[in-house]
Formats: structure tokens, sequence, C-alpha cells
């Protein structure tokens, strides 16, 4: 924290989860393209010892990678907001504090006129000195999710910013009054409101001229990608795959190691830097319902088919998109090439997909979060 300036904006995020830290890059990008005051982006784990942030980020991907259902367990179990002087909450609270005491020397080195929040960690933190009146900064929060799950619910943060509509109706029923709650979206980088014809992006990245699927793992790179280039084994079907792997290595190599036994044209990439130009060529998105990357699609205006949600908060993003009619639920993965080629298909069912996606899209949300927060500093 040595090399951190004085600053009006601090963005806190927490490389839990690539969703939370994309957001807080998202709202900066926006913070930058506003002219925005300085700002600061930072992950809170820094401030914390090695170990606990081995175990902290570590031990969620391990838990919904090894035992999805015991965190979906979890997940529903404790979402019920418990009073602040419970022993559960001075419990959490006390071990947050034990294991982030360099939090304080990040507030003193940057002080900040205003904060934002991506994850709940730094929310945790920040309502207890402000609850103490020892911060009377301003916070807000941003849930990036479509549900406010109960871990995000504290009492002394000045504002939540949330995907929907039934977000903020779920949010007011844990105690959070309507006026400090904005439906401003979840905040993605504001290059995914720009588009370019899928014909015309597919001619810039040198991919064949097919109806395109592209088929995501998400950062860390998980996902049933292998078994569905699996299904596509056989004549080749009239379509073109571009498949990113993430930053799992073992996985790129798996899929470039399968797409040579196919008849069909197949790009594999690792991790990326221009998701946003693979998903203007793409005429279906084939995805884990993460928060970050779902808004990402619908901002695009494409069709999205959904696999293996994590049980928790992305089954609850696959529900609300399936129940917009933004997307439909890839359940059997090994037949994935029958699914997908009978989607994209039906046009109907695509050009409903599409106005549902513009429908219910918020490619805005990192620009509008930007400026609240702005506003915040003459609060």
């Amino acid at each position: 924290m040595n090399d951190l300036t004085p600053a009006p904006l601090l963005l806190l995020h927490a490389t839990a989860g690539a969703g939370h830290t994309r957001a807080a890059q998202a709202v900066s990008a926006a913070l930058r393209q506003l002219g925005a005051p300085a700002h600061h982006t930072v992950d809170t784990l820094a401030c914390t010892s090695s170990l606990f942030r081995k175990l902290y980020a570590q031990a969620y991907i391990d838990l919904v990678q090894r035992a999805p259902e015991l965190w979906g367990h979890l997940y529903d179990r404790y979402d019920v907001v418990k009073p602040p002087r419970s022993k559960t909450t001075r419990a959490r609270l006390a071990f947050d504090k034990a294991n982030s005491t360099r939090f304080k020397d990040l507030l003193a080195a940057t002080q900040p006129r205003a904060i934002l929040c991506t994850h709940f960690l730094p929310m945790a933190l920040l309502s207890d000195l402000k609850g103490r009146g020892k911060l009377a900064t301003p916070v807000h929060a941003v849930v990036t999710d479509v549900s406010p799950h109960a871990f995000w619910v504290y009492p002394h943060i000045d504002h939540y910013h949330v995907a929907t509509e039934v977000g903020a109706r779920e949010l007011q029923r844990k105690g959070i009054a309507a006026e400090r709650i904005s439906v401003s979206g979840i905040p993605i980088d504001p290059v995914f409101a720009e588009r370019t014809p899928a014909a015309a992006m597919r001619a810039t990245l040198g991919l064949p001229e097919r109806p395109t699927v592209l088929l995501l793992s998400g950062g860390f790179g998980v996902g049933p990608l292998v078994a569905m280039l699996d299904s596509f084994a056989g004549d080749d079907c009239g379509l073109s795959l571009v498949v990113v792997a993430g930053r799992n290595a073992e996985l790129e190599a798996a899929c470039r190691e399968r797409a040579k036994t196919l008849k069909l044209p197949v790009t594999v990439h690792g991790f990326v830097t221009n998701i946003h130009q693979l998903m203007d060529a793409a005429d279906l998105v084939v995805t884990k319902p993460g928060g970050l990357t779902t808004n990402e699609v619908l901002a695009k205006g494409k069709p999205m088919a959904l696999v293996a949600p994590i049980p928790g908060q992305e089954q609850r993003n696959c529900d609300y998109l399936l129940e917009e009619g933004a997307a439909v639920r890839l359940h059997d993965e090994p037949d994935a090439a029958w699914h997908l080629a009978r989607w994209l298909g039906d046009a109907k069912r695509m050009a409903d997909m599409r106005a549902n996606a513009e429908r219910i899209a918020r490619p805005q949300a990192a620009i509008d979060v930007a400026r609240r927060l702005v506003a915040a500093l003459g609060a």
C-alpha cells in the first residue's frame, strides 16, 4: 500500500470469483470515460495475510468445482440477515477484521471521499467503521448477481446498486430502505455497449461466414467445454465454433486436442482480452450464468444457452434469464450439437431471445454507477 496516493474515489473488489474484479474495472473504465476525479482500484484481499488471501479465494473456487451442491446448501442456509449483535455476525466480523489488519492503512493512504465496493468483504469492514463513528465517507455497493444475498446486507452502507427491480425488492425485504437502492444493472465495461454486425466481425477476426456459436468457460476456466465439443464428432453440421477456455491452460489444451478431431471449423482460445469482439461475431453464446458474463451478452443483444449453473447465485441468474425469455437451458451437454443446431435453425426463437435480451439489457450500468459515485463526492 506504500505506492498508493490520496485520491477522491476508491473502488474495492476481491479476487474471489472474476466477476467482482471485472465489475470494479468496468466502473473504473466508466470513470475515465467521464473524465471523473482520480481513483484507485484495489483488491481488498491485498490487505490480508497471504494465507487468508489464498484460502479465501481458492476455497470458493474449489468448493463450487468439487462440491457445488454443498455450496448451494450453504448459500441458501445463510441467506438470512442476522442482527448486528448476533453471535454469528460478531464472529464473522471479528474473523474478517483479524485477517485484514492493513485495511485501515489502505484508507489512510488513499483518503477517499467516496468508496465503491463490488464484493461484500470490504463492505463488512467499512460498515463496522461507519457504525462506530470511525468513518464518515459515503460507501456504495454494487451487487454482482441478480439476487442480493444476505452477505451483501450491512446497516451502514449508504447506497446499493442492484441488477433488477426484483433484486431491489429483495434487498428492501432484507432491511435496506428503498431510497438507498438504485436499479442500475450490473456494471460491465462500456465497450460492450458498442456493436459490430456479426458478419463484419467474423471477417475482421478471420472466422468463416457460418452460423457461429461462442462457447465460454468463465475467467477461471470451468464448465463442460470438452463434453460439448465431443458432441460435434461426426459430420460437419454447418456451424462454426469459437471456444474460450479462460485461464485454465489444461482445459485449453484439451479443447485444442479435441478440436483437431472435428470436421467443422473450431477456433480455440485461452484467456482473451477481446471477448466483446467474439460476442459480436457469435449468433448464440453458450455460457455459465455468471452475473458479469451474462450481462455482457445481454448488452450485445445475443441469445444465450446456459450450462451448468452453480447452485446459489448462478442458479438464480439462470432462472431470471429463462423467465425473461433471453436464454435457453442446455441440460444435456453431451448432446449439445443437436440442441444448438436446432435452436439456431429456429428463426423465431432466436429473434425472440434477441428482442428479450435487448429489453432487459443495461449496457450503461457502469456509467450510471460512476455518475452516482461522483455525485457522492459532493454529498
